[in-house]
């Protein structure tokens, strides 16, 4: 810990010592106590311009009272026992250090510094630190930094029960964003051995609500399906994935890969293939408005007359040229949809300069509430600032 704490500690604790032990002795009253007479003066003083009367009612109140000399009061001196003052020095001490240590953050002082020097810390210190978080979430179980930091290591460590564990713990704590509930649903798919239960399936179709563009729900779903020989729907979420990731990158590569393994089990199946059946978004802005080439463009389709909920189709794209033209298919499906099965749909359009969706993340949005799934003509959108830069 900061050797400055120990020195702001030890500082103040013997200042309290100081006054505990040695200011007492010092609290002695050296004036002579006030006495009748005293106040008798005090009381002529202030009746000087009075009545006469005034001042011979003093002086009798003082004579009733019962006349105390000048002479002041011998006091017994005060007693006091050092053994006793020590002995609360010491309770001081150790009452101090149990409060701290029962009810502050010493424990948690201890892991962010040693969470900082991660850099040299061995696999065995790593090990060892990661069971200390581990007790301090037991006791905390509502510090979600802590369940969070834990999921995320299990789940790279190839630990999912574990990680899930703390997944769950989170989101009944309330914390519900795409991330988490991406990372929660593939969790629980590879701790059961890559079968994707409901409740995983719900979670991951929840987080593509929230971002269509989650990241571990995509992977997940893309997973699922490859297991279950629906190679078309694991293209499509790995296609999607693959967007997000920059061209030439090892994961972008990697999605490749499995991408084409993917096209080859299912031509090996004979898959018949279909013709695309989509429509063409045409996305257009104001004149006088204008957006940075590396803006991102989301254009998705919902059901007719629908402006919220998870899309059936979504196409991620950069801000380059405009008029915007984008072609939505059924390779642009999420979550098993096809946009095929449908006869019309809501286009939307988002034009976002921090890379997220939704309209609160948009300078520029526009939507177009039915339009006519295969139809020849583009579908017209036209975008209007939000307002937000």
């Amino acid at each position: 810990m900061n050797s400055y704490f120990w020195v702001f500690s030890a500082l103040l604790l013997t200042v309290a010592s100081v006054f505990v032990v040695m200011l007492p002795k010092r609290w002695e009253r050296r004036a002579a106590p006030e006495n009748n007479a005293d106040w008798l003066r005090l009381r002529q003083r202030e009746l000087s311009d009075s009545a006469p009367e005034l001042r011979e009612e003093a002086a009798l109140r003082v004579i009733e009272d019962g006349f105390i000399s000048d002479a002041p009061a011998v006091a017994l001196p005060a007693h006091y026992s050092t053994k006793r003052q020590l002995l609360g020095v010491a309770a001081l001490f150790i009452l101090v250090a149990g409060l701290y240590v029962k009810l502050g953050s010493f424990e948690d002082v201890v892991i962010t510094e040693a969470l900082d020097g991660l850099d040299s810390a061995s696999p065995a210190d790593i090990s060892a630190l990661i069971e200390r978080i581990g007790r301090r979430a037991d006791v905390r179980p509502k510090n979600a930094d802590y369940s969070l930091l834990l999921a995320e290591y299990h789940l790279s460590t190839n630990e999912p029960l574990l990680a899930l564990g703390y997944f769950d713990r989170l989101i009944e704590a309330g914390a519900t964003s795409p991330e988490i509930l991406g990372k929660a649903a593939q969790a629980e798919f590879l701790s059961a051995d890559r079968q994707l239960s409901e409740r995983a399936r719900s979670r991951a179709q929840q987080a593509l609500a929230l971002d269509p563009m989650a990241s571990a729900a995509l992977a997940t779903l893309g997973m699922a399906a490859f297991e279950a020989a629906d190679f078309a729907a694991a293209i499509r979420y790995w296609e999607t994935l693959r967007s997000l990731e920059p061209e030439g990158s090892p994961g972008h590569q990697m999605l490749g890969q499995v991408i084409e393994r993917a096209r080859s089990e299912m031509a090996d199946s004979n898959t018949p293939s279909e013709v695309p059946v989509g429509l063409v978004v045409r996305a257009t802005l104001p004149d006088a408005f204008e957006v940075a080439p590396e803006a991102t463009v989301y254009v998705l389709a919902r059901p007719e007359q629908q402006q919220g909920g998870m899309p059936i189709a979504v196409v991620r794209t950069r801000a380059e040229e405009w008029p915007l033209v984008v072609p939505l298919d059924d390779g642009h499906s999420m979550a098993g949809q096809k946009l095929s099965n449908f006869n019309t749909v809501a286009v939307e359009v988002q034009v976002s300069v921090n890379g997220q969706p939704g309209r609160d993340n948009s300078i520029a949005w526009g939507v177009v509430n039915s339009a006519t799934v295969g139809a020849s003509e583009p579908v017209a959108v036209v975008l209007e600032p939000t307002g937000s830069r």
